[in-house]
């Protein structure tokens, strides 16, 4: 076995194989981007997370089988002013949804026809302190959060025009500003889609600028440091347009959500991979003169934990098929599929890179057998020792630090409140607290219940229902 992983290791990361691996990562990024389309044009942020036969989604079909479809998703647009709507604001909201009347903007389905209410009927529409007026719109139910966001965009753009100023730019703590505020089951989705949009390219830039910051310390070289992130960035450019693929041809569903969390994963497990094997490279450099001996040495030594380490992680993730909630289960073949890619990086692509650069990897502290060095990890030498001699004491002692640290997981609370994890200044967000604090939390999504019954006795079987539920 250790003379099979040497010749491995020779393929890879040899004085000819570095240069054929290298070559094969480079045209495999190549020909992927090419010919295979960006994991981004297949993501579906509206995929449903529950099975056809859960009784909402049953009931949903019900109320479109009887009732036929109610016209896409609703689009709230929360109006408001802290002293009270004038009649002159409403007929200004009135204007603008006799605009979107006549012509729609992109992805709208309908309105409700609040132009042709008299004003004492309008009136009676808003809340009870006459602060807040909410106007419906309904839109596309296929629409993407793209499309949906273009439509929003061209209803603020109208409302510009109308009011003379833009009121979803207003801020809510002012006074007597109308402020406008989108929500609803379609303004939440577009603001969830921005949020994982946005950190696509946040968690990108604070990841890598993290890890970068880590590796400097651990590993006091700039070359170094850049090796474990040049094998992320190159399975990352393999991974994407995989994932597009299989999202093309149906294969698999996955959301902004997904991307974004792989993003990180393949960080982590990508730097954690290759610690194993440049630690162990640059034990051996310290008493091998020849390299690519010294390569061989640390690639067969360490290259079975990297193995076993990433099959045991891509296994446990693909556990996530069993979930039936379908964010939880769509996570499955994204992240195992990642950490595959990232296991083989770790063992062609490192080993290629650290082949190449050899102990020039290692400046400025370059490793070498003429040279003195010191002493390193005194730390941990000295817990290796404590932990071989009183192995009973340690494990107790880890124990009760692990056994207490998971103590605080009882802390944790649980929440089905999407918008509560959204940031506070988001206009779904302020438009769901405006309607909480004028109309009541329960008006954005109103229990429905259906009853169906195929004999004529609908109306004693409610009645039945509503004497039940009085006592």
């Amino acid at each position: 076995m250790h003379h099979f992983l040497e010749k491995i290791a020779d393929g890879v990361g040899g004085k000819k194989g570095r240069f054929i691996t290298l070559t094969i990562w480079i045209l495999a990024v190549i020909l992927l981007q090419l010919f295979l389309p960006s994991a981004n044009e297949y993501k579906d942020d509206a995929a449903s997370d529950l099975k056809a036969s859960e009784p909402s989604v049953v009931a949903d079909k019900k109320i479109k089988e009887y009732f036929g479809s109610q016209a896409g998703t609703p689009l709230l647009i929360t109006w408001y002013s802290q002293t009270g709507l004038t009649n002159e604001q409403l007929g200004e909201i009135q204007s603008l949804n006799a605009s979107l009347t006549k012509k729609p903007v992109a992805s709208q389905e309908a309105t409700i026809p609040i132009e042709k209410m008299p004003p004492i009927v309008l009136k009676q529409q808003l809340s009870k302190d006459q602060t807040t007026f909410i106007q419906t719109i309904l839109m596309d139910e296929s629409a993407t959060a793209d499309e949906l966001k273009t439509g929003m965009d061209e209803i603020e753009t109208r409302a510009e025009g109308i009011f003379g100023e833009n009121p979803f730019n207003k801020k809510v703590t002012n006074t007597s500003d109308l402020v406008a505020r989108t929500t609803g089951p379609a303004g939440i989705s577009v603001d969830a889609t921005g949020l994982f949009q946005d950190a696509d390219v946040s968690l990108l830039i604070a990841t890598v600028l993290i890890v970068l910051i880590i590796l400097l310390v651990i590993y006091r070289s700039p070359i170094l440091a850049l090796i474990p992130l040049i094998a992320v960035g190159f399975a990352y450019l393999i991974i994407t347009p995989l994932l597009g693929f299989l999202g093309e041809q149906g294969f698999i569903t996955y959301g902004s959500q997904g991307l974004s969390i792989m993003t990180v994963l393949l960080f982590g497990a990508g730097t954690d991979y290759c610690l194993f094997l440049i630690t162990r490279y640059r034990s051996v450099l310290r008493h091998e003169e020849n390299r690519f001996k010294a390569f061989k040495v640390a690639f067969s030594g360490t290259a079975g934990a990297i193995l076993l380490s990433g099959l045991t992680v891509m296994i446990a993730l693909l556990m996530l098929l069993a979930a039936q909630y379908g964010s939880f289960h769509n996570f499955a073949i994204p992240f195992s599929l990642a950490i595959l890619i990232m296991l083989i990086s770790s063992l062609t692509l490192v080993p290629a890179l650290l082949g190449l650069f050899g102990r020039v990897s290692f400046w400025p502290f370059i490793p070498h057998p003429t040279k003195k060095h010191k002493k390193e990890n005194q730390f941990w030498n000295r817990v290796g020792k404590l932990a071989t001699k009183h192995p009973i004491i340690v494990t107790v002692l880890a124990l009760l630090i692990l056994g207490g640290a998971a103590l605080q997981t009882t802390n944790v609370a649980y929440t089905y409140d999407t918008l509560s994890t959204f940031p506070e200044d988001m206009p779904s967000r302020e438009g769901f607290k405006l309607i909480s604090d004028h109309y009541g939390a329960g008006y954005l999504a109103k229990v429905e219940v259906l009853a169906e019954n195929p004999t004529d006795n609908l109306k004693q079987e409610l009645q039945n229902i509503k004497r039940r539920s009085n006592r």
